[in-house]
């Protein structure tokens, strides 16, 4: 299996970072990577650097080993993790902000992390998402949005989400929400480069949404994807995670060699 997916969703996560909750979205999404301020230039925030930590949990033998070894990791991975959301900042210890507490465990961390396992996971895959999403998340809809979202990666039918139209004020942390978005993205991008636009021209999480949605277009529709031709490519910061993608990339050739 090509490694493209993989690489979509850092080059998606890198890109979406600049238009992550802005007041207002702009109308037209140039296809260059902008820099944030107080961002390192073309840098991936925890979206990538989480579900990194989560393919490589899929090492272990059951579920519960894959679990705790994630656990373990995201500890010592702290120092080096930018924009951790609040459920994760909980499951840590960390402190959180007045305002997020109502969202802690309903957040869409738990897709974000674990979607891509669907590459990877060929048996029991509901009961290892399961396993991986409830270190952080205890919240049945985030659960299961998550199982659904890895099943989407597995090749699975896409949900009947046509009567959802985006929400004016930008895609929340909603799972829900988060997954309904990414499908109605990639379902109107005609390659990668359009799926990273229109997720960040809904506003909101637009790291996660396009950071999801170019990972599953170049999953379920690798031959026009057009991933390599983007051309900002290069200016994504390759070098943070350089090697964790080649070992991310070698599991999931044992898997699917």
């Amino acid at each position: 299996m090509s490694a493209a997916p993989l690489l979509a969703y850092a080059a998606g996560d890198a890109f979406g970072v600049y238009y992550e909750f802005l007041d207002e979205t702009p109308k037209e999404i140039p296809q260059v990577l902008l820099a944030k301020e107080g961002w390192p230039f073309g840098g991936v925030s925890d979206d990538t650097l989480l579900s990194i930590l989560t393919i490589k949990s899929l090492t272990k033998k059951t579920p519960a080993e894959a679990a705790e070894f994630f656990l373990e990791q995201l500890r010592e991975a702290v120092p080096h993790l930018r924009g951790l959301g609040p459920t994760t900042r909980t499951a840590l210890g960390l402190e959180i902000k007045v305002g997020e507490r109502g969202v802690i465990g309903e957040t869409n961390g738990a897709i974000m992390r674990t979607a891509l396992c669907g590459l990877f996971i060929n048996d029991n895959r509901d009961e290892w998402i399961k396993a991986l999403v409830e270190v952080t998340h205890k919240s049945q809809k985030a659960i299961e949005c998550a199982q659904i979202a890895a099943g989407l990666f597995a090749g699975e039918d896409f949900p009947d989400y046509s009567d959802w139209t985006p929400p004016i004020g930008g895609i929340s942390l909603d799972p829900l929400e988060t997954l309904q978005a990414v499908v109605w993205v990639v379902k109107r991008a005609n390659n990668c480069a359009e799926a990273f636009a229109l997720a960040c021209s809904l506003g909101g999480d637009t790291d996660t949404v396009a950071a999801l949605a170019g990972a599953l277009f170049a999953t379920r529709w690798p031959e026009r994807s057009d991933f390599y031709s983007i051309p900002w490519l290069n200016d994504v910061k390759w070098s943070e995670i350089e090697s964790d993608l080649r070992e991310c990339t070698e599991i999931l050739e044992r898997v699917h060699g």
